[in-house]
């Protein structure tokens, strides 16, 4: 405490030397402090004012046939169930868009018409949320819901005013639908907002159930789904996990009732993978009878076991008929199958099993989604499979889990490269999907640091010539204190004292002096008009995000390099001898 009482009081002996040392400290923790904000704020822009409502803190997307633009899952409530009970998903909505050519009074341009579920309820927060980042001069989001409006619309200001269209006027829209199909529809202004981010300019708000519709989803299908997660920055990835466990996928089986020319036998529809090296494994495992393996694996290649063959009364190159139970229809689904091969020893899957090549049964398989195994059936489990398990066709394919964009742009490439059959799904975090917004935080934090450094070194080499002054000034003091007993240790403490304390009453003005800053920052208006720093920008003005860690580890760093600069003259005034020091001289 005397030490500590002794360095204050050197402090207000050298009022002038150390507010003017200090102030310079003060404006470097400022811009520290106000550049570290503003590198956290495009980060929060980014991912919570963006990405958020682009995909969510956590993606489930799906890709049928390998179609990048295909994202439909036949099973709505099936996905939903494998994140119904996650304590840590705030909201989970589907994600549905599509790239349209949007046709106004005498101008056409690209837009992306995106389904939003304007009847589901918002918390206040959401809700603040929503009219901060789109904010609505014209028209309310209920308008959307308006049985009397065709296809009701909500567009930006800017593709308002490019298009020239206004509220209540009709734009038509060309678009492909999920399957591949050209169509077009009519929608109506039904409201006009305002967004400052240039990205979210081209996206027009319809209501998702509509939008579906158009899309040609049946009411038992989804889109991607996009997860709002508590605490993301903690707990996306550990969410994103867990659900990727839970979509583990079975194998894909349809059970059925096969008819030939004698009679109908119950059977069961397998999938087999086509790819090259499954075609060498499945060779080695069969001795066919009748057909050949050329025929077999083509897309509406068909293996029936020879006991079955013979009870159905069919061979290579006969017809069969199958017909199996819908599980969001009510009639039944029946199918023509061509025979191509039948097997007539060897390693098969089971007596009653119909083999199909996975291109022409996923047709089946995804277009009428079977129901389960009948009462009193026995479901096929893969173990029954033995060394097909890993041949026959999965339920979909779940690809593997990636934690940056470079990896998750190679995944998104190899679905195009090798155009799986199946259903592809990825659950990924927006952290991953856009790490190199974290990577240009990290850039601006270095830059910013890197400025401030120098600063710092300029600032700290006063540190240093003000210590030595202050201890020429002080030679003959420093030798009455170690004359009447304090030890070197102490004496090196004080001026070390004196430094910290001095670091650490600038480096307190100096973050209260940033927040100031940011203030009066925040209170310009910005007119950025189609220009991409808009994106930087939140209701026009420059958007600060100060954090504690942050502007604590900014104000650690300063004192620790005060102080470690301080450590040698601080270390040269203890050493000197009390003899050498009161007989020196100013």
């Amino acid at each position: 405490m005397l030490l500590i009482k002794l360095s204050l009081r050197n402090l207000l002996r050298q009022k002038r030397r150390n507010i003017l040392l200090g102030s310079a400290m003060a404006i470097g923790v400022c811009i520290l402090v106000v550049a570290n904000s503003f590198s956290h704020g495009i980060s929060d822009i980014m991912f919570n004012k963006v990405m958020n409502y682009v995909t969510g803190h956590v993606a489930i997307r799906f890709n049928e046939r390998g179609g990048v633009m295909r994202e439909i899952f036949r099973d709505r409530a099936r996905v939903f169930a494998a994140v119904k009970n996650e304590p840590l998903i705030e909201s989970a909505d589907e994600a549905v868009g599509m790239f349209a050519r949007a046709i106004g009074n005498g101008r056409s341009d690209n837009i992306i018409l995106v389904g939003v579920d304007t009847r589901k309820g918002l918390s206040e927060k959401g809700r603040k949320e929503v009219e901060e980042s789109f904010r609505l001069i014209e028209g309310t989001w209920k308008d959307m819901e308006s049985p009397a409006i065709e296809n009701p619309v909500i567009i930006s200001e800017e593709k308002a005013r490019y298009l020239n269209v206004k509220k209540n006027d009709i734009v038509r829209v060309r678009f492909r639908n999920m399957f591949g199909q050209d169509q077009a529809e009519r929608l109506t202004i039904a409201g006009i907002m305002k967004n400052d981010n240039i990205f979210m300019q081209p996206v027009v708000f319809l209501e998702l159930s509509r939008e579906k519709k158009m899309l040609g989803y049946r009411s038992y299908e989804t889109g991607s789904l996009k997860l709002k997660i508590k605490d993301p920055q903690k707990n996306a990835f550990a969410v994103a996990d867990r659900i990727h466990e839970k979509l583990r996928p079975g194998t894909a089986v349809i059970y059925a009732s096969a008819a030939g020319r004698s009679g109908r036998r119950p059977a069961i529809l397998l999938g087999f993978k086509s790819d090259d090296q499954s075609k060498k494994q499945i060779a080695g495992l069969l001795k066919l009878s009748s057909g050949s393996f050329e025929k077999t694996f083509r897309k509406d290649g068909v293996i029936v076991p020879a006991g079955l063959a013979r009870e159905l009364g069919v061979t290579a190159g006969s017809e069969m008929t199958v017909r199996y139970d819908r599980k969001f229809e009510k009639t039944p689904r029946e199918a023509v199958l061509h025979v191509s091969a039948v097997c007539a020893a060897g390693d098969y899957p089971g007596r009653d099993v119909i083999l199909l090549s996975d291109s022409g049964f996923y047709d089946l398989y995804y277009f009428d989604l079977p129901a389960g195994p009948g009462p009193g059936a026995e479901a096929y489990s893969a173990a029954a499979a033995g060394a097909w398990s890993g041949l026959v066709a999965p339920e979909w394919v779940l690809l593997k889990r990636t934690f940056n964009t470079e990896d998750y742009t190679k995944k998104y490439q190899e679905i195009a490269r090798n155009k799986w059959k199946g259903t592809t799904i990825d659950v990924s975090t927006m952290y991953e999907t856009a790490s190199d917004i974290l990577k240009l935080e990290s850039v601006l934090n270095i830059i910013t640091i890197s400025a401030v450094l120098v600063l710092f070194f300029i600032i700290l080499l006063g540190v240093v010539n003000t210590l030595r002054m202050t201890i020429r000034e002080r030679t003959r003091e420093i030798g009455t204190v170690r004359a009447i007993g304090m030890q070197r240790s102490d004496v090196r403490d004080m001026f070390i004292l004196e430094t910290f304390f001095l670091t650490l009453f600038s480096s307190a003005a100096g973050s209260l002096l940033g927040f100031i800053a940011m203030r009066l920052l925040s209170l310009i208006t910005f007119h950025p008009q189609d220009n991409p720093l808009g994106m930087l920008l939140v209701n026009g003005h420059l958007y600060f995000l100060p954090t504690f860690p942050g502007i604590a580890g900014s104000v650690l760093l300063i004192i620790a390099i005060a102080v470690v600069t301080a450590w040698f003259p601080a270390r040269r005034a203890a050493n000197l001898s009390p003899a050498q020091a009161l007989g020196h001289f100013s």
